[in-house]
């Protein structure tokens, strides 16, 4: 989604073209328009009564195991936390304001004492990619007015900014055993794992942190309903949203610039929040948005809920089981986007929309889906096959029904030479593309992502229905398949 359609807005919108030419639904640049190339006021209750059971559709073509899995190897049992019990005192601890004391735990022992902060660098090698590791910390706070928080980080190059972060918050003056569990990224030689006290000191007695057996990115699928899987493929990452609340190891809710911490692209009107922004009940995830303001200058009065998967691969096929939202200025999409390579680059493009659905009530309404990729500059991505629906001037496909009356799966198999996308099993496009970055060289894995966008001068050319809020993308499900 770092792309919009800017050849739209230059023929129904000069005003602003000029602004947005050169503007991409995440962040980046490309010129559409020609055949060959791209471009919580609501409460639970409020989105609780849709199930994913209420629409009909063709079964999947082909079988999927559908059991929780993931890759196997050998676990090593090395211990990677060094001087884990500070028998050593700090070796291998760079330290603010912390100093050594004795353990309450074990006699004759010391333990840490963290005023500020307190960081264990791991060697560029000590974890690999693609492997799960489990951390367990012996710690508590030394008073019950403040938190401190123990984070493991992974960190890129440039400038040592943050990609990945897990973390917990330490909140009791009792010892307790916290457990950190994830998977390293395609990028891992950058690693550390850090104590840090907010208002009340962290007395850390032990840090352990060993290779585990691989966390499963798969769960069960009790139906099929609605999947057009290919031939050939095994499920590699889904999520059918059957729990109560968003599952924070598999999703972030923020774009992976700026740390990790960006909350929109573009012009948009909406920031993605935690504010009760994504709802999970009865089986669907409901991505909300709400006007929360009427009085910020540049129209930014509204929140907003997206997610991006840690998981990431290249290539495959990836699926979602959607109901729109219907309001005059909404801009949800579901796209891929390029993560941190394995030598540590972050960089754009590549990208694929697998669909922008853009309601401004003109140009674009309901009926209409947006699909497109964004390649690198002076390559041209060719159609090769299109539905007879599929406008390939403004990269539309134009359906028979209201994308917000009723569940549509949109997905897309992706290889190393075309992208094919797919609206209820339907065909709607073929075209050429390679998964590069701008200098031609192989981008980084994607992620997956699924955002809800307010206004902008896409979405909201033509204004944005206040009366229609709050309103959500919901969400049945995602999956993504690996060929196999």
């Amino acid at each position: 989604m770092q792309h919009f359609s800017a050849a739209r807005v230059a023929m129904f919108g000069s005003a602003v073209a000029g602004t947005i030419l050169l503007t991409a639904c995440g962040g980046g640049s490309q010129a559409t328009g020609d055949a060959n190339a791209a471009t919580e006021s609501a409460t639970n209750t409020s989105f609780a009564s849709t199930t994913g059971a209420a629409a009909s559709a063709v079964p999947t073509t082909s079988t999927v195991d559908a059991t929780a899995r993931a890759a196997a190897y050998t676990v090593l049992p090395d211990e990677l936390i060094q001087n884990g019990s500070f028998t050593n005192g700090l070796t291998g601890w760079t330290v603010s304001d912390a100093a050594l004391v004795p353990s309450e735990l074990r006699t004759g022992g010391q333990a840490l004492n963290v005023g500020w902060k307190a960081t264990q660098a791991f060697a560029s090698t000590a974890l690999q990619p693609g492997k799960s590791y489990k951390m367990v910390v012996r710690a508590r706070n030394d008073r019950a007015t403040g938190t401190s928080q123990l984070n493991v980080r992974f960190r890129k190059p440039a400038y040592s900014e943050v990609i990945r972060s897990y973390a917990v918050t330490v909140a009791s003056t009792s010892y307790q055993d916290y457990t950190i569990e994830f998977t390293a990224p395609a990028y891992a030689a950058m690693a550390d794992f850090v104590v840090t006290a907010n208002g009340a000191r962290a007395i850390v007695d032990t840090v352990s942190m060993k290779m585990r057996s691989a966390i499963p990115q798969t769960e069960y699928i009790a139906s099929n309903v609605g999947s057009y899987v290919p031939a050939g493929y095994t499920l590699a990452f889904n999520d059918e949203f059957n729990g109560t609340t968003l599952n924070r190891s598999k999703w972030m809710t923020r774009f992976i610039y700026a740390a990790g911490t960006q909350d929109r692209l573009n012009d948009e009107k909406q920031r993605y929040r935690d504010n009760n922004n994504h709802v999970v009940a009865n089986g669907v995830l409901s991505l909300v948005a709400r006007k929360v303001s009427s009085t910020d200058p540049n129209g930014i009065n509204y929140e907003s809920g997206m997610i991006r998967s840690d998981w990431t691969a290249r290539y495959g096929y990836y699926e979602a089981r959607v109901k729109m939202p219907g309001g005059i200025g909404v801009w949800p999409a579901f796209w891929l986007n390029s993560d941190v390579s394995p030598e540590g680059r972050l960089a754009w493009p590549p990208e694929i929309d697998i669909f922008e659905f853009v309601n401004n009530g003109v140009e674009d309404k309901l009926n209409m889906l947006h699909s497109n990729v964004v390649a690198q500059a002076g390559t041209t991505s060719t159609l090769m096959y299109t539905d007879a629906a599929f406008n390939t001037n403004w990269a539309d496909y134009v359906a028979p029904f209201n994308f917000n009356e009723g569940w549509h799966t949109v997905g897309a198999q992706w290889d190393p030479t075309t992208v094919t996308v797919f609206v209820d099993g339907l065909k709607i496009y073929t075209r050429t593309y390679q998964w590069n970055y701008a200098d031609g060289t192989l981008a980084g894995p994607a992620h997956i992502l699924l955002n809800l966008a307010i206004g902008g001068s896409w979405a909201g050319r033509y204004g944005i229905d206040d009366n229609a809020f709050p309103q959500a993308l919901q969400i049945d499900w995602v999956r993504a398949y690996s060929k196999t």
